[in-house]
Order: C-alpha cells, then sequence, then structure tokens
C-alpha cells in the first residue's frame, strides 16, 4: 500500500486506538449494524459511537437503541464476553450516544447542541443511512440517497477533529455497463453533467420526476435505487476539492449473510438477495426471470464491513480524488444464479416446513423473460380473470402478484452479468492485521457459504427451529458447476442504454 498513508491499512489497529469516536449513520439497518458490532467487539479502545436515529411516535432514542439495535441476535457474541448484562452496559452500551435526527432534514436535523458536540468529538464519519428499496418513487430515492449524504457532507465539513468520511455506495452504480470490467473508478454518466442533472430534478413538479422516472431513468438504470447512488458519486466527485472532506467510497455488491463474523449466517432484512432466498423458502416464487449460467456477485456483509472500516485508514483529503472500492466476488469465484438456485431448493426442500410457508411446491427455475410469462399466464391466467370478478380472495391475489412481482425486480441482475475489479480493495485486505483480514483474496466457498446463508434465514428472519444434525442432498451441485474461469478479456464498451 502507498507509503502516502499516515495509517493506511497495515496501521488499523492503531488508526481505531487513536481515532475513537465515530459518527454512524444507519446502524439500524443491516449493514451499518453490522459496522458497529464490528467496531464495538474488536476495537475496545473506541470511547464514543455517534448514532443518527430517527424517532417517531412514543418511541424515545433509547427504546430504538435497545429495541432495534442491541435486541438484535448480532450483539450476542458481543454480549457472551461479558459476565452480566449490567456489565455489558457499563462497558458497551455506555460507548454509545444516540442523537436525535433524520437524513431528509438539513444538517440531519440535528438540534444546535447535538450538531456542535459531533463537530467537536468526531474523527471518523461512517455513512451507511440509505434506502435500499429497488420500488422506491425516484423523488424518495433523491432524498434518501442523494440529498442524504450531502447533507452528512454538510455536518462532517465543520468536524475539528475528522480524518476520514466513508461513503457506502454500490457497485450496481454502473449497472447500464452490462458484460464489462469496471474499475474502480467514476465512469462519465450516462446523462451528462451530473450538476445540471441535480439541478434539473431539483426543480421538476412531482408529475415531471415521476415522468423522467420512466421515460429516462429506468429505459437506462434498472431501479431509482442504483440511479440514485451513482448521482451522488458523482456529486461527490464533482465537488470534492471543494468539501475538502477526506472522503473515501466503497461499492459493495449484493450484500447477504455473514460469512463467519460474528457468527457464520448471521443476517437481517428481507431486501436484495434475502428476498430471494425467502419467497423461495415460503413457496412464493418457484419461477424467475434469469439466464442459469450468468454469473451473480454475492459478497457476505461481514466481508463488506471489514473493508468499509479499513477504507476509513486511506482517506486523505488532499488526495486528488477519493479512494474506490468495490466489495464483490464477480472477479473472483463467483456463483451462478443456477447454481444458487440449486443450493436454496436443495436446502427448503429438505428442512422442516416454515410455518408462514404458503406452497409446497419449492423451486428456483430460471427462464427467458418470453418464457417466464407465457408460463406465468398459464399457471395463474385463469385464476387472475375469476379473481377479477369478485372482491374477495384478496391474500390470493397478493401471493398471485408476488410471483410476478419479485422475478421483476430482480431481472436485470439475474440476466446480466458484471465484472468488478476488486484490486483495490484486495491491496487493503492483504495489509489488513487480522481484526479485518477478510481472506477475499482467497474466494468463497460456497458449498458451506450457501449452507450457512440458508440457515441463517431460517434462523434469523423466519424465526425458525433449527435442525444442525440434517443431512442436505446437494448431489445436484456436482453438475453444475462454479465458473471454471473469466474471460481472459471482458470488453468495455460505452454506457449505453440497454437494460
Amino acid at each position: 500500500m502507498s507509503p502516502r498513508y499516515k495509517f493506511g491499512p497495515t496501521k488499523a489497529k492503531e488508526f481505531y486506538n487513536e481515532n475513537t469516536v465515530i459518527f454512524l449513520t444507519g446502524a439500524t439497518g443491516f449493514v451499518g449494524k453490522t459496522i458497529l458490532e464490528k467496531l464495538l467487539r474488536s476495537f475496545p479502545r473506541i470511547t464514543k459511537v455517534y448514532l443518527l436515529v430517527r424517532i417517531s411516535g412514543t418511541k424515545t432514542l433509547q427504546d430504538r437503541i435497545d429495541n432495534d439495535i442491541f435486541a438484535s441476535k448480532i450483539f450476542d457474541t458481543l454480549k457472551a464476553q461479558f459476565s452480566s448484562a449490567e456489565e455489558f452496559q457499563e462497558k458497551i452500551c455506555k460507548k454509545i450516544v444516540p442523537v436525535q435526527g433524520d437524513i431528509t432534514i438539513d444538517l440531519l436535523g440535528l438540534s444546535d447542541k447535538d450538531l456542535a458536540m459531533v463537530r467537536e468529538d468526531v474523527t471518523v464519519v461512517i455513512n451507511s443511512a440509505a434506502s435500499v428499496s429497488f420500488d422506491d418513487p425516484l423523488n424518495n430515492a433523491i432524498e434518501m440517497n442523494v440529498k442524504g449524504p450531502l447533507r452528512t457532507f454538510e455536518v462532517a465539513k465543520g468536524s475539528k477533529k475528522l480524518t476520514a468520511c466513508v461513503h457506502i455506495s454500490t457497485c450496481y452504480v454502473n449497472a447500464p455497463m452490462i458484460d464489462s470490467h469496471i474499475d474502480e473508478i467514476v465512469y462519465p454518466h450516462p446523462f451528462g453533467e451530473p450538476e445540471a442533472i441535480y439541478e434539473m430534478l431539483q426543480k421538476m413538479s412531482y408529475e415531471e420526476i415521476r415522468n423522467y422516472e420512466r421515460s429516462v431513468v429506468l429505459k437506462t438504470y434498472p431501479n431509482t435505487y442504483t440511479f440514485s447512488k451513482s448521482l451522488t458519486e458523482h456529486l461527490i466527485m464533482k465537488r470534492y476539492k471543494s468539501m475538502g472532506l477526506p472522503i473515501v467510497i466503497v461499492r459493495p455488491s449484493i450484500v447477504a449473510a455473514a460469512q463467519l463474523e460474528p457468527v457464520p449466517g448471521w443476517v437481517e432484512g428481507v431486501a436484495a438477495a434475502n428476498k430471494a432466498v425467502v419467497s423461495c423458502a415460503l413457496g412464493q416464487v418457484q419461477e424467475w426471470i434469469g439466464i442459469d449460467t450468468k454469473r451473480t456477485d454475492i459478497i457476505p456483509v461481514d466481508i463488506v464491513a471489514k473493508v468499509i472500516l479499513l477504507s476509513a485508514t486511506t482517506a486523505d483529503r488532499s488526495l486528488p480524488q477519493p479512494p474506490i472500492y468495490h466489495v464483490g466476488t464477480s472477479c473472483l469465484n463467483p456463483i451462478t444464479w443456477g447454481l444458487f438456485g440449486i443450493y436454496l431448493s436443495a436446502f427448503w426442500n429438505a428442512v422442516e416446513r416454515p410455518r408462514r410457508r404458503v406452497s409446497d411446491d419449492i423451486r428456483f427455475e430460471m427462464y427467458p423473460l418470453a418464457d417466464f410469462k407465457r408460463r406465468f399466464d398459464l399457471r395463474f391466467g385463469e385464476q387472475i380473470r375469476t379473481l377479477a370478478q369478485h372482491k374477495d380472495g384478496k391474500k390470493l391475489k397478493i401471493r398471485i402478484s408476488k410471483a410476478m412481482a419479485v422475478p421483476m425486480t430482480f431481472k436485470t441482475f439475474s440476466q446480466n452479468e458484471w465484472f468488478f475489479d476488486v484490486t483495490n480493495t484486495l491491496e487493503l485486505d492483504d495489509a489488513a492485521p487480522a481484526e479485518l483480514k477478510s481472506g477475499l483474496r482467497r474466494g468463497m466457498d460456497w458449498h458451506r457459504y450457501m449452507e450457512d446463508y440458508n440457515t441463517g434465514i431460517q434462523q434469523f428472519i423466519l424465526k425458525e427451529k433449527v435442525d444442525r444434525s440434517l443431512v442436505i442432498d446437494y448431489s445436484r451441485t456436482t453438475t453444475a458447476a462454479l465458473p471454471s474461469s473469466l474471460p481472459a478479456k471482458v470488453e468495455r464498451p460505452e454506457v449505453v442504454a440497454r437494460l
């Protein structure tokens, strides 16, 4: 790693021994919670973690900390290190300083007192707050995923001791570059000048922005999430010098269950890949739009958290542009969608029937779009036409709609592939101390990981009893091999509206 860094990944422990006050947004989310747990468990010299927390109704800040954060099973490993709940409270919980706020409000909605306290105290800012919904209207995605980070940067600009500001993005900011090798850089925006795009969106009426979403955004990007994340990165690059902040950008791919820490398979929420697993497990979706042989890019959440914490050690406001780190498997040893589906079908056909299951038809089969639609009509067309004539049957209507809506949400990702270069991230990991080393370079043991992932969904999301003695027949996986190698050369076409 370049010697220009004061710390760098080799001195990550020293970095967090010296920079002991963190400001974290999005701590109630899947990735944010994983970052928080890792900080508290592996870096005992952290003295204070400010958490931006939004409250509503009768809930208090402490209610959200107790019920939405520390009640999570992710903290069981950390709690087990202490002899009592009182000791955990004294040594860990006291480090948490919740501040009331909201990323949709200027200066994050912080009170004058809290704003001054954060700016006086904080040394590292990690922006994990975002809307990860693929179905958000564009105006909501802009509010959360563009304006939210910009507001976080405004708070950070006044911080007197700031050494790092980590922005969490996504590999799929470059989703229009299908079948491309994508480097850890910012490519030209397919719609032109980012400041002009942002200014135009600011001036649009609700109807105009909805029309722009349908007629422009969704003809190039798979959803408003990837577009909004892309626009934010471009605005960061444009404003980097004027902001004068030590920013780094981390781009995870499809974030899924933990590989190892704090326990294999820990998972939370039903977004992204988790939605696909749950839909299969409950018999909600059997048929999907996609191509079995296409590589997907799944990355465990604990690896993502480690890279985020490592990346902060390379932040330097004097750099000409912020470092960017991809966190993914597509350029290492990716799993195909076909093999992913085989692991799901084998596991969920073998385990005890989940209580919320709606059908015992447990399959994960992929078809081209035209075939999928034809088969959908054969399977459900008559029922849909019959239900349309009646007011009842609401639950059945919802079940049938999911069989179409969920695969449509994933179709861009399951019909195409991307090759996200991880050169910068591997350099981080190669130099990392044991606490933050992910072993990304050696690749994933997909057989072990997929069993842990499915078990995690069973235990932590569906709240089902896990039978560890159960032996699952994965024999079909031997005939559905992982990609033997990546293409010798992946073309880098111009960014075009192909989705």
